[in-house]
């Protein structure tokens, strides 16, 4: 074993440490994304960025939306989807875990018995790189140790962007049928769908008849943002 090849395993190791490097802080800078000041205990955010953020509607027993939609926390969205700015999925999945926690804990509400993030259609899929409301909800089911069904769900029918329509009645239509189970969801009597922004709520209506069509008892929705 010559040192010609110790050298290219040392290069090797030292491009593998360099990536890990790269990727660690792309994922977790130890600056706030949104002010540039050291974070907090919220990843990528600092403390006093994380009290700014406009808080949501009082949740129900069926509906958690964590936060207003209005900056900065639509562009902490705009960021994850459209920039393809994983720290910023992770920061925002954080924010809904504390959200769910200090709700559930504070009432005699019960846990769902697992996850199911809103899928996308394979074609968005491709073109994004990732589905936002599985990188939402990673943390999310690691705190709450439920189970995370990415494949349960299917988006079979390629939709509009529900931002690009108008009224309610036109995101009804764009979702209609656009979903299905491709696993059976034994256990399950009540799942949390997760997503990023609820706005009408036409997506998680949607996604919410074709899970209790396939035998779920209860659906409850948990989202970062939406209309105050």
């Amino acid at each position: 074993m010559g040192r010609s090849w110790v050298a290219r395993q040392g290069t090797v190791n030292l491009q593998r440490w360099l990536s890990w490097e790269g990727l660690r802080s792309a994922i977790l800078p130890e600056i706030c994304l949104l002010c540039d000041l050291p974070a907090g205990p919220v990843p990528n955010l600092c403390a006093d960025c994380v009290r700014s953020l406009p808080r949501g509607p009082e949740p129900t027993g069926s509906r958690l939306v964590a936060y207003g939609y209005e900056a900065p926390v639509s562009s902490l969205i705009q960021w994850m989807k459209f920039e393809a700015n994983l720290a910023a999925a992770l920061s925002l999945g954080v924010l809904l875990d504390e959200a769910i926690v200090a709700c559930y804990g504070r009432s005699a509400l019960t846990l769902p018995d697992a996850i199911v993030p809103v899928p996308l259609h394979r074609s968005r899929l491709r073109s994004r790189g990732f589905n936002q409301a599985v990188e939402i909800a990673r943390p999310v089911a690691r705190r709450l140790q439920r189970p995370l069904l990415t494949r349960a769900c299917a988006r079979h029918r390629a939709t509009e962007p529900q931002s690009t329509l108008d009224s309610p009645a036109e995101r009804r239509r764009n979702v209609a049928g656009a979903f299905s189970v491709h696993r059976r969801l034994a256990g399950c009597r009540c799942v949390a769908i997760v997503d990023d922004v609820l706005t009408t709520g036409a997506t998680a209506r949607e996604l919410a008849r074709t899970l209790r069509a396939a035998g779920v008892e209860r659906v409850i929705t948990w989202a970062c943002a939406g209309s105050r």
